[in-house]
């Protein structure tokens, strides 16, 4: 077999793995094996790694690692057989010895964003940052740099930071597509509707849904012409949206510039992106400007940093305090909430016992990542201040033995006696749980949403904490839509005090455990109709502008 034959062989496995044709890579990888034994079994191992199959990655692992059981690409298999496994702090360990060891970029890519994956599990949020932003740095690729520097943004909010610093390095991965060329809006024209694009990711069973199905569907069908563009598998709730707006298109199968392409062709007016840099590729996608005017939102709670986004939805309560320095867009204010809630599943009736004369239980069942030594500290205070209360814990991270165990001494050493302490793994009927919980704990600087809505609709109350960020005031914004505000605390202080006080108040907790579902239900957090105005006359705003000035492209842009 000569050289050039072994490239077309390569060539070969990784068109069929593109398209998803397993038997066909398989014989590639089988004749390659012949004279690349190492590169076949790691491709195979990666093969079954991708289907989930945990036993056949092993095996062909081992295969792998009896040529060279010290490689940096079978040490970074073997850690990703252990993450398949849920076995993060073991995978972890393996990779451990590699992080500042030498390694073309493409394998040191993989290896940080692994170590960053593991690292953000554990809640270990400023490691998960530093491996991220190594990935960062290594990728040898946009796509790679981009998806990193992602990571990076997200991750770092699990950690304290100033408005300017958010900006900042929000600024520093719209770099990244500096010589992106723009799509020319010169000849676009509206037609009689404004034409309303939606890019998401999360248009399938995802807790983005919940807050994201009234944008697409309560606009004025008189005034606003509807698509929304998926980057993800279709599922029931897929359906759902497809039968409740005017068009649909799943654009997951297609490059990030035909994606941009495509939009464009579409002629939309506005393009709303509802991922930022959370999973998915959106961001990508808006730096080609495929709409003159283009927003961002809903699943994320900061700035984008692309010049190519001209706003970010908010609202008063958000947009409060510094929150616009952390901004490169300007902020869309709307009159009461940014989003309109709507639950993907059908709740458990509320059914709490009368507070007095029992021990109340504190909760949490946000993603372990958010829970700050800070946070816990707060939390040891409330517990030590509240005799007899305990706390109760439901999330990802208690379901793995290792996971759990690192996060039990977590909680240990945050003064945390955990003796006090239930913990249960996420689960699907997890809304019933509610109902063994009296009050709701917020994590801050990072706090809840789904979770928060969650837990007010089951009648919890959950005590916040605002910050000077957007993000940080997500939870202030919707428990004063709701109409509890005297829920929300501007210091660590009143956080305390406030979750204490409620805590000794079993006349106001029985009361809010009976009403808040009610009160939920007739606030604007879950008023679509009102919602969908203000959302439309927003639009309206932003497009008036646009025709106004004809919205010239930012400096620096060719």
């Amino acid at each position: 077999m000569t050289m050039d034959r072994l490239e077309d062989l390569r060539d070969e496995i990784f068109a069929a793995l593109a398209r998803g044709d397993e038997t066909g890579a398989r014989k590639g990888i089988k004749r390659l094996r012949r004279r690349e034994p190492i590169e076949a079994a790691g491709l195979l191992t990666a093969l079954h790694i991708e289907a989930g199959r945990v036993r056949e990655a092993l095996a062909a692992w081992r295969e792998c690692a009896k040529y060279v059981p010290r490689d940096p690409y079978t040490i970074f298999l073997r850690a990703r057989i252990h993450l398949l496994a849920g076995e993060r702090s073991a995978a972890l360990d393996l990779l451990t010895p590699l992080l500042d060891a030498e390694m073309s970029p493409a394998i040191a890519e993989k290896v940080y964003n692994l170590a960053g994956q593991c690292a953000r599990f554990l809640g270990r949020a400023a490691d998960a940052v530093r491996f991220y932003e190594r990935a960062r740095d290594a990728a040898p690729d946009l796509a790679l740099r981009a998806l990193n520097a992602s990571n990076v943004l997200f991750n770092r909010h699990y950690l304290p930071s100033t408005c300017a610093e958010d900006k900042r390095a929000a600024e520093e991965y719209g770099a990244l597509f500096s010589d992106v060329r723009p799509f020319d809006h010169g000849a676009h024209r509206r037609g009689k509707r404004l034409r309303i694009g939606y890019l998401s990711p999360d248009v399938r069973e995802h807790v983005v849904l919940s807050f994201s199905y009234a944008l697409m569907t309560a606009l004025d069908s008189a005034r606003f012409e509807v698509t929304v563009y998926a980057l993800n598998p279709e599922d029931a709730y897929t359906e759902n949206v497809k039968r409740s707006v005017d068009h649909f298109c799943n654009l997951s199968r297609v490059s990030t510039e035909e994606a941009a392409h495509t939009i464009f062709r579409d002629g939309m007016d506005i393009l709303v992106d509802l991922a930022g840099h959370t999973a998915g590729r959106t961001l990508p996608i808006l730096a080609y400007r495929p709409a003159p005017v283009q927003i961002s939102g809903i699943g994320y709670f900061a700035s984008t940093g692309l010049r190519a986004v001209d706003y970010f939805l908010a609202d008063p309560i958000l947009a409060a305090g510094d929150a616009e320095h952390g901004f490169t867009e300007e902020l869309l204010v709307l009159p009461q909430t940014h989003f309109c809630w709507q639950p993907l599943y059908t709740g458990p009736v509320p059914e709490h016992l009368t507070a007095a004369g029992r021990p109340l239980v504190f909760g949490s069942f946000n993603n372990f990542t958010k829970l700050s030594d800070e946070v816990l500290a707060a939390w040891a205070e409330i517990l030590h201040r509240v005799p007899e209360s305990r706390l109760f814990l439901k999330t990802d991270v208690f379901s793995y033995a290792d996971a759990r165990a690192e996060a039990m001494h977590r909680l240990a050493v945050a003064g945390i006696p955990l003796e006090r302490v239930d913990t249960e793994g996420a689960s699907r009927d997890y809304l019933a749980a509610y109902n063994h919980v009296d009050i709701a704990l917020d994590p801050f600087p990072y706090p809840g949403g789904g979770t928060t809505c969650d837990a007010l609709y089951m009648g919890v109350p959950v005590v916040t904490l605002a910050g000077e960020s957007l993000g940080s005031r997500f939870g202030a914004s919707l428990v004063e839509n709701v109409g509890a505000g005297a829920l929300v605390a501007r210091t660590l202080e009143e956080y305390v005090d406030r979750a204490v006080s409620l805590a000794t108040d079993a006349d106001l907790l029985d009361a809010l455990h009976a009403g808040l579902r009610q009160m939920m239900e007739n606030s604007p957090v879950m008023n679509a109709a009102g919602y969908g105005a203000a959302v439309g006359a927003a639009y309206e705003q932003v497009w008036a502008v646009y025709e106004h000035e004809k919205f010239p492209m930012k400096s620096g842009w060719s």
